[in-house]
Order: C-alpha cells, then sequence, then structure tokens
C-alpha cells in the first residue's frame, strides 16, 4: 500500500499541490458579449433550447405535484440531480454548456407523492463572483480577463457535475477539485469535502463506483504541470484507505471509469493538451486540446488490493464521456460496456453550439453502444455495432460483476443531439426495448433504483426527468424496468421548467 509520504511525494512531482487543470485569465472574446442576444433570439424561433436558457438564481420549490398514474408506494426516498444551471452572469453567457454553476434538484418521494427542491449550489467563487458584480473566473470554454490569483482548483470549482451520498455525507461533484459537501436538509453548500489533510483541492470524479459491499472507489485527474491520475479506495464508512499518484504521459480528459471485481480500468482518450496554445490570446483550455488518433487509447488497469499494482492495454482511437460497467472472467480478461464516438466532435461542437442558440448534430461525436474485451497481457478488442447511447447506467447491484442489462437515452438518428428515446439493452441477445418520449421532449438521464424485495437484475423502476418544451414544463417520471417500452408507470408534473442537467442519485429512505 503506498504510503502517504510516497503519495505527497507523487502529488508534489506532478504539480497536483499547486498546479491547475484550467488556463489562468485571457481576454474573453469579444463577441461572447452577443452570444446572449444570439440564444434569446434563437429560442423565439426554437423551443427546443428552453434546456438551456437558465435560471436566475432564486430557489425553487414546489407543493405536491400533479401525477399522471399511479406512483409506486413503496418507491420512497430522495431523487437528487445536479447540473449546470445559471448560463447568464451578468450580461455575459457561457460559451460551453459545462461552465456555469451547479443546481442540486430534488425529488421528495413518499406515499405516493413527490415534491420538488432546487438550489443553486454557492460555492466560494459563486460568492466572489456576486460580490464582485462580475465574472472572474476562466472556465472549461469559457474565458474572462483580468480575474483576481487562482489559488487552487477549488478557486473555479462550481461543484456542477453530479451527486454522491457516502458514509452518510451528501456531496455535488465537480472533477476537477474537491467534492462540496451539502447539507441534506437544507441542500446550502458547507464548504468542500477534504478526504484527507494533504489532499486539499485535489481531483475527483463526477463519477465514483461503489462495490455491492459500500466500498468506494474513485479517480481524479490533472494536466497541469504534470498529467497525473489519482486512485481512490474509500471504505463503506468514509475512511481513505489508500490512495496512488499515477505519472502519465496526457490525461485525455477521462469523464468516467469502471471497476470489476479486482481491478480499477481507466480508459485515456488521445485528446492531448497543447501547453503552448494554452499561453495563447482568447484560447480555452478545450481548445488548448488536440485530437491524436494516431495515438490510439490507452487503458490503466490497476490491482484493487494494491493501487500501485498497474499495467496498460491499448484500444483504437476513440472518444467517450461514460461507461455502462465492467466484470472480470475466470481467465482474467475484462469486459466493459462504453458509450463510444469516433472523435470529440461533440464536445467541441454541439456541446459549445448550443449555448449561442444552435443544436447542431453530433456528426463523429455521436456515442454508441461498445463492448470491450480486454484480454490479460494483451491489446483490447472493440465492437462498437450498437444503437446510439449515452447517460448509461446499471442496476447496483451488478458493478464490477457480470450484468445482462444497460440502461440508458438514445435518439431517433444517428447523430441526434439532444437525447429523446430511454433504452434497456439487453447484453446477451443485443435487444432492445425503447420508450420514445416524443420530437417535443428532451429526456435526461435515468437511474436504476430495485425493488425493496428485488429478485431479478431487472427488478425495479428506472426513475429520471425529462423536459417538456411544448408546455414548458420539466416532469419526473418512473418506469418499470422490465417493461420499458410500455411507458411510464406514473409522471409528476412540476408548474416550472428545470435546466438540463447532467447527473444524478436515488436516496432510499431508511
Amino acid at each position: 500500500m503506498i504510503t502517504r509520504r510516497n503519495l505527497l511525494s507523487g502529488m508534489a512531482a506532478a504539480g497536483l499541490m499547486h498546479g491547475l487543470p484550467f488556463a489562468g485569465p485571457n481576454a474573453m472574446a469579444k463577441a461572447q458579449d452577443d452570444w446572449a442576444r444570439l440564444f434569446k433570439d434563437a429560442l423565439a424561433d426554437n423551443p427546443l433550447l428552453l434546456g438551456w436558457q437558465g435560471v436566475d438564481g432564486a430557489p425553487l420549490e414546489s407543493g405536491a405535484l400533479d401525477i399522471t398514474g399511479a406512483w409506486p408506494k413503496d418507491l420512497s426516498g430522495r431523487f437528487f440531480r445536479n447540473g449546470p444551471a445559471i448560463h447568464e452572469r451578468f450580461g455575459k453567457r457561457f460559451r460551453h454548456w459545462f461552465d456555469a454553476d451547479g443546481m442540486i434538484q430534488e425529488f421528495r418521494i413518499a406515499n405516493g407523492q413527490v415534491r420538488h427542491r432546487g438550489r443553486v449550489i454557492d460555492t466560494p467563487k459563486r460568492r466572489q463572483e456576486t460580490a464582485a458584480g462580475k465574472q472572474l473566473f476562466s472556465g472549461f470554454g469559457t474565458h474572462v480577463s483580468g480575474g483576481p490569483a487562482v489559488r487552487g482548483p477549488d478557486t473555479l470549482n462550481t461543484a456542477n457535475i453530479s451527486m454522491l451520498h457516502h458514509g452518510d455525507e451528501l456531496m455535488a461533484l465537480w472533477e476537477a477539485g474537491s467534492p462540496t459537501l451539502i447539507n441534506a436538509e437544507t441542500l446550502a453548500a458547507n464548504g468542500f469535502k477534504q478526504w484527507l489533510p494533504d489532499l486539499k483541492g485535489a481531483p475527483f470524479t463526477a463519477h465514483p463506483k461503489t462495490d455491492p459491499d459500500g466500498t468506494l472507489w474513485a479517480f481524479g485527474y490533472s494536466a497541469l504541470p504534470r498529467p497525473t491520475l489519482l486512485l481512490y479506495h474509500v471504505d463503506a464508512q468514509g475512511e481513505v484507505k489508500s490512495v496512488a499518484a499515477v505519472k502519465v504521459d496526457y490525461t485525455g480528459l477521462p469523464h468516467d471509469f469502471v471497476v470489476t471485481a479486482k481491478h480499477v480500468v481507466i480508459i485515456l482518450p488521445p485528446l492531448i493538451l497543447d501547453r503552448d496554445a494554452l499561453q495563447e490570446p482568447n484560447v480555452t483550455f478545450l481548445d488548448a486540446h488536440r485530437w491524436q488518433p494516431e495515438l490510439g487509447t490507452r487503458v490503466l488497469i490497476a490491482d484493487k488490493s494494491d493501487l500501485s499494482k498497474q499495467r496498460w492495454a491499448q484500444l483504437p482511437p476513440g472518444f467517450f464521456f461514460h461507461h455502462g460497467n465492467a466484470w472480470e472472467e475466470a481467465d482474467g480478461t475484462i469486459r466493459l460496456d462504453l458509450c463510444w464516438s469516433k472523435g470529440p466532435d461533440l464536445l467541441f461542437g454541439a456541446l459549445r453550439n448550443v449555448m449561442r442558440g444552435d443544436i447542431t448534430p453530433a456528426g463523429n461525436g455521436s456515442p454508441h453502444y461498445a463492448s470491450v474485451k480486454l484480454p490479460p497481457g494483451r491489446d483490447g478488442v472493440i465492437d462498437v455495432s450498437g444503437d446510439v447511447m449515452e447517460f448509461t447506467k446499471v442496476a447496483p447491484s451488478t458493478v464490477g460483476q457480470r450484468h445482462n442489462y444497460v440502461y440508458g437515452l438514445s435518439a431517433a438518428a444517428a447523430d441526434t443531439f439532444p437525447f429523446n428515446r430511454l433504452v434497456k439493452r439487453n447484453l446477451a441477445s443485443g435487444a432492445t426495448e425503447i420508450y420514445a418520449f416524443g420530437g417535443h421532449i428532451i429526456a435526461e438521464e435515468h437511474v436504476f433504483v430495485p425493488r425493496p424485495s428485488q429478485k431479478a437484475e431487472d427488478d425495479g423502476w428506472l426513475i429520471g426527468t425529462h423536459l417538456d418544451t411544448q408546455k414548458a414544463i420539466t416532469n419526473l417520471a418512473v418506469f418499470d424496468a422490465q417493461a420499458v417500452s410500455d411507458g411510464p408507470l406514473a409522471t409528476a408534473a412540476l408548474p416550472y421548467p428545470l435546466p438540463l442537467g447532467f447527473h444524478g442519485i436515488f436516496v432510499a429512505d431508511t
């Protein structure tokens, strides 16, 4: 097991204690001032843009929501979602979907009723900008000029990607810095989670994995000044058991990862930071990356019992945001699910263009279901024969184990963005069950919630939100996971629309 001294030495050598994953302040392009006007004009003609309009920061709260159908009586708990929400501040609109401050959506479900609360996460970054009355800090795809000194990754932390409930703590997750602690009763920000005294501001993924026994696995990545991965092992009570620092040639912006019963698997696409480009005026952190498919895709495989024991494998070039699950065969072969794209077009194109009111096709960035095979001692093989699929989820009981089903979102055409279909994929047969919401609906991630008396892998519900752009409202829907194509069992309608978010979790009542 790695010692704290070795860990700190590795982090210091890699620059993780002082380096930042984002560029320092540079000049925001003058065209930025036009983006709010461009978006407003486009929204008047295209209601699908409603999900990127954003909110003003005021709290949202509903009474009991109107429900169509019958909400399952034994589905009781809280469904939390997170995502960027304030897309325009002080007259300037952000230039990428990933840049806005996060907002927690809480759906409290009990006795067949649903209530909603929404709270913008009041991070130190947000408070500092509110006090200044202007944008101060650069983001992932937006530059701001003349800001104050950036003292660490958490200076820029927007807490806008996902949620985690672990060891009786609720957290809002970014991925370039610390989790933000959230008061579970008020939804107020409660400072940053520091896993160890010496890990202040260390990067922590928005997609940690929890084994069936409650053990948490996570990783972090930092591109500057020395590309480095951090691997975390946290027990069910929230105590850090070990952390390993891994120096790499490049990080590749890995957003997700998988675990098996024995290994942690992190896949690095060939998206390389050009440090020289990062110093040029008006170049964002995103735009300083170069797609280099000739490098292929690198795969780090670390031993769970000793994170310092690692090996590498290779896959063909590709880009991806999300994985499904992974498991290991008797001979050590690792198999996993991946939402595979030919390149990062979605990241550089559609997810940016939508902020100025331009919904563009995903193109080569369209994600398709892929199965990956990693034999021991050899490079991997990938089969990208699946249909469009993103925001993949599995039953929590199968994490790291062989599974039969993957759930996710899809679209009518291969290059369509955004998504309007819910999909259940049978891994044995390749067959899919599909529920199509309709062309005016934008579907968001649905999570699997097991029935209290779960008897089979798919014995449970899928719960998630969708935006009805005709009625200008967000709905919360629940599906029987064994009959997805039958449509929702029930739908709870909010009296207002919510900004489109990213990821969520369900915390069952105990």
